[in-house]
């Protein structure tokens, strides 16, 4: 298939017709020919006297129409005006999780979800949710004067929805309530290394409350970081070196760069799902912990996030050393010190933790051939505020997409496996709805499930993006190829997206985070999975300013990203639904672990490991996995030419599904027995990093960094922890292989 082009409008809301060359005339010549073959057998019907049945038996005639025609035709449909009303619609009102204005939202998804002809339901769960009750931070100077900041991000006049009261103030989702004072110590990102470089100017956290910078980590670990350090309390802010284009180019409205006045929301709960209900789904009846529960592993000490504006009121008040070169932003300070004091912080923060009910929202198409195997697509639909970019442009483009599906059904079409769409709840606070939805259709998602294909942040500007698990990167790749780039005509995503990396190959990024709802199926489940955006940073991410204003001004104006991103997430659910041999390539996935273990054994080395910890048996299980997939491959090839629907067909994409999950192990990560995928799953230090062999990665830091255990049982655990790894890929290997033993 060459390069397929989308219909754009010059603005969003106006109809501009494309040429006739254009694919939307290719699609307007196909309905005019389906109309006057439909006009010609109702004359049929009319002048010649033929029986009901020869009549029915005439209709039911067709012309020949390939799935690769469907998917020309659904390329063909894409709207940008389409996809910025729902856009609109969407983030009239700020939709937190558990709030009525989230149900709105869920009630318009499932509706449109139904009025494309889908069969549409929704699942509701009541979860643990937060919301800020009372909350206030001032200082206390040295000479006792008090100045209270403002915790309050600045209404803009040319924007009507950040005069919206509606919005929720400025917190973190699960703080405990606190009223605490103390002394207040700079920690840079609040990183393990940055604690180690305070170490080493003779100060700690201990009993202070620490101010950190947003952007290295997870705000969770932040949090937690300091609680281990000793700290009573966290207040973290957006830098503008990072957030506000460092304090050179405007701040939004008149540019796209968070107002100094700017604060980012969002969970500071490290785990994934209800906090209640640790690894099991929370339905109306199901066991629940207690709040005080330490299996819940809930923040123990409090946090708030805070504006530029307020964290420079707070550092200007600091004395002690200034802090190293590279621990300076570019808020409007004389120079950033480390502290303490002398100023003293008062926190104040109250919570409500209670019992709320969320609504997960369903599209399913049934597939003609293998209904019992599902192509999931799935985006979530609360927000911190607006959600113009986290997560309402993915939501808007869900539902042009299940638009274009209707036509295509309303014209004949059926996938042959069934695509379910999938629209979540309180991902914000901890991908709540998908991990509960994932938590109690688990054994059944395991034994049924193709891929799931999620989209958070859909558009935050230019540039192409993917993460994905790595036997999936090749036919991506495929596809981006006939897709058009939105800011390059003439070029596709794929040479765009090539051209710009350093190598002249796209640059792929793994899904071994845990910062959104492809983590309960990936990490979880062991199922493929992939995650598409347009854009690297958005600087207004979690505060008021993520609203339509923004996106429509500086994300996507034309909405034209939108229609490419549809496009690419679309047209990937098409072909693993209908494709007879699943594109799975596991040889990339074996490239990819030999590139883990080489890093591994970096990490050994510059850890001192002894001589007894060895890697080999990563090396001969990845041999394995070579070995059975280009047996794999040469059966694909023998079985191409049988029918759809063949015994062996269905057979071999089994094997390739299912090699996805033996990379997980029920035992789960050291520690973390929620995340069962030996290979990708979050660095404990940082739940938003990407890290290869986590359980391994993480021993050896762990270990290298405890002289008492150096040479003992901390290093044999490592060597354990590469058996289990080694155990898993030659357990895919087997699975691939598709004979027992």
């Amino acid at each position: 298939m060459g390069l397929l082009k989308y219909s754009l409008r010059e603005e969003p809301l106006l109809v501009q017709d494309p040429n006739p060359s254009s694919p939307r005339w290719t699609l307007y010549r196909s309905k005019l020919f389906c109309g006057i073959y439909t006009a010609f057998l109702l004359a049929a019907a009319v002048l010649v006297p033929v029986s009901a049945q020869m009549l029915h038996a005439l209709i039911k005639v067709k012309p020949n129409i390939s799935a690769e025609d469907y998917h020309r035709l659904f390329l063909n449909m894409g709207r940008n005006d389409t996809i910025a009303q729902h856009l609109k619609v969407i983030t009239k009102e700020p939709h937190v999780a558990g709030t009525p204005e989230n149900f709105a939202t869920a009630d318009y998804v499932l509706s449109t979800f139904q009025k494309s002809g889908l069969d549409a339901h929704y699942t509701d769960y009541k979860v643990l949710l937060t919301y800020p009750l009372s909350r206030s931070l001032s200082l206390t100077l040295p000479q006792g004067e008090v100045i209270q900041l403002k915790l309050k991000e600045q209404e803009i006049e040319s924007d009507p929805s950040t005069k919206n009261a509606k919005v929720i103030p400025t917190f973190h989702a699960y703080s405990p309530s606190a009223d605490i004072s103390a002394e207040v110590v700079f920690v840079n990102y609040g990183t393990e290394e940055d604690y180690s470089t305070l170490r080493d100017k003779g100060l700690d956290a201990k009993g202070a409350i620490v101010i950190a910078k947003y952007g290295r980590i997870f705000r969770g670990d932040i949090v937690d970081i300091a609680a281990g350090a000793g700290a009573v309390g966290v207040i973290i802010y957006s830098d503008p070196q990072d957030y506000g284009g460092n304090r050179t180019q405007g701040y939004y409205p008149d540019s796209r760069w968070l107002p100094p006045s700017g604060v980012q929301r969002g969970s500071i709960f490290g785990e994934n799902g209800d906090p209640l209900t640790p690894g099991w789904p929370s339905l109306p009846d199901s066991e629940r912990l207690s709040v005080d529960d330490p299996r819940t592993k809930l923040p123990t000490i409090p946090s708030i996030p805070i504006s530029a504006e307020d964290a420079t009121t707070i550092m200007k008040s600091f004395d002690g050393p200034i802090a190293p070169a590279e621990w300076h932003g570019a808020l409007d300070l004389p120079a950033y010190r480390l502290g303490r004091g002398p100023s003293i912080l008062n926190l104040h923060y109250k919570s409500n933790h209670t019992i709320a009910p969320i609504r997960d929202v369903f599209g399913l198409i049934k597939g003609s051939e293998e209904p019992n195997r599902y192509v999931l697509l799935g985006n979530h639909r609360d927000a911190w505020t607006f959600g113009a970019c986290d997560p309402n442009g993915g939501t808007a483009t869900l539902l042009e997409i299940s638009q274009r599906l209707g036509k295509l059904l309303k014209q004949g079409w059926q996938p042959k496996r069934s695509i379910l769409l999938c629209n979540w709840d309180a991902e914000e606070y901890a991908l709540i709805g998908s991990t509960e939805w994932v938590e109690q259709n688990y054994d059944l998602l395991f034994s049924s499930a193709v891929a799931y294909l999620n989209v958070d942040e859909a558009v935050k500007g230019p540039g192409f993006m993917l993460q994905s698990t790595p036997q999936l990167d090749d036919f991506i790749q495929d596809i981006a190829k006939e897709v058009e780039d939105p800011d390059n005509p003439g070029k596709t995503i794929y040479e765009s997206w090539a051209s710009s990396s350093q190598d002249s190959r796209p640059s792929i990024n793994r899904l071994g985070g845990g910062g959104s709802d492809y983590a309960p199926f990936v990490q979880h489940a062991g199922i493929p999975g992939t995650d598409f955006t347009f854009g690297e940073d958005f600087p207004a991410y979690h505060s008021l300013y993520d609203d339509y204003m923004w996106m429509a001004k500086y994300g996507d104006p034309l909405f034209h990203r939108h229609v490419a991103l549809g496009a690419m997430w679309g047209l990937t659910a098409l072909k693993l639904a209908d494709a007879k041999v699943l594109p799975f390539n596991y040889a990339t996935y074996a490239d990819n672990l030999e590139l883990y273990v080489d890093t591994l054994e970096s990490q050994l080395s510059s850890a001192n490991a002894p001589s007894f910890v060895s890697t080999n048996p990563l090396h001969k299980s990845i041999s394995e996995l070579r070995k059975a997939v280009l047996q794999i491959k040469k059966k694909a090839q023998e079985l191409e030419a049988l029918e759809d629907g063949s015994a062996e067909l269905r057979s071999l994409n089994d094997h390739l599904v299912m090699a996805e999950r033996a990379f997980t192990d029920a035992d789960g990560l050291p520690g973390s027995p929620w995340y069962k995928h030996l290979v990708y799953g979050p660095s404990k230090i940082n739940k938003y990093g990407t890290t290869a062999f986590p359980g391994i990665s993480d021993l050896v830091a762990l270990v290298a960094g405890d002289e008492a255990n150096h040479s003992g049982d901390g290093w044999a655990d490592v060597q354990h922890q590469i058996w289990r790894v080694s155990r898993a890929i030659s357990r895919v290997a087997l699975v691939i292989h598709g004979e027992l033993s």
